[in-house]
């Protein structure tokens, strides 16, 4: 299997060397890691959050010497967040160094909704009005074909918030759309660390994503060396339990098969 959502230090809340994930990634049996640490945010945001500008190049460069080993395949990406991804260097699209790019939205307008210093918010807002603009931001981002895999599809249920409303409109649209593109949205584990206790995204969300034929990518989202592959045997049980048989690795941005 693989783990395509790990994280390094240059982010400013990541633990442990790149070689002590590969290595984890090693013990575990992986056929490949991906690290796709968070692309630079606007300036005023960046710290702690992201890496900096300049530093892409640095990051690249790192990984590209750690890709030779015959254990695992290393694979080079980006997570980006939209619709604040204008910082991000375009170039960087269409780059032959990158094998994939991670699309994910943390804020919603100006709010930092995923982040625990302003959880409070949630309280002074419309819940089922915070899931459509959400789910809305989400479309966008699969309409606009900067990216390869959706991150953390349902990030907005993090803290335990549930919509009100039925929302598995907005959710199909975003499927209808990824479908059509071959967009992929990965199973991220990262959800069981988390107050919500869930996988990411839920499982009536991967129902659809089967019954809609959207390809499927495996991420820890590791923040540290031990976070590589986490629950991901109980992850793959839920996949096949949904319908998938495979999911999809990529390499230049160019997606292929891997068999479960």
């Amino acid at each position: 299997m693989m783990d395509y959502h790990v994280h390094t230090p240059l982010c400013g809340h990541a633990m442990g060397t790149p070689q002590e994930y590969i290595q984890k990634a090693i013990e575990y049996g992986l056929r490949e890691i991906g690290f796709s640490d968070h692309a630079p945010l606007p300036e005023h945001l960046r710290q702690n959050i992201t890496m900096e500008p300049e530093e892409a190049e640095e990051y690249i460069t790192m990984l590209q010497k750690l890709c030779h080993t015959d254990k695992v395949a290393v694979k080079i990406g980006f997570e980006v967040d939209y619709p604040l991804h204008t910082t991000f260097d375009t170039r960087y699209f269409n780059d032959s160094r990158i094998d994939y790019i991670i699309g994910s939205c943390h804020f919603i307008g100006n709010w930092p909704f995923d982040h625990p210093a302003f959880v409070e918010e949630y309280n002074r807002r419309d819940i089922n009005q915070v899931y459509h603009d959400y789910y809305t931001i989400i479309y966008d981002m699969v309409a606009a074909g900067l990216f390869d895999i959706i991150g953390h599809f349902d990030l907005v249920k993090k803290f335990g918030h549930r919509a009100t409303k039925d929302m598995s409109k907005d959710v199909e649209y975003i499927l209808q759309a990824a479908a059509g593109k071959s967009t992929a949205i990965e199973i991220n584990t990262s959800g069981w660390r988390k107050p919500v206790k869930e996988l990411y995204p839920s499982y009536d969300i991967l129902q659809k994503m089967y019954e809609y034929n959207v390809p499927v990518t495996l991420g820890s989202d590791a923040h540290a060396p031990e976070e590589v592959a986490y629950n991901f045997d109980e992850a793959i049980g839920i996949i096949k339990k949904a319908g998938y048989r495979k999911i999809v690795g990529y390499k230049k941005r160019k997606q292929y098969t891997i068999v479960l």
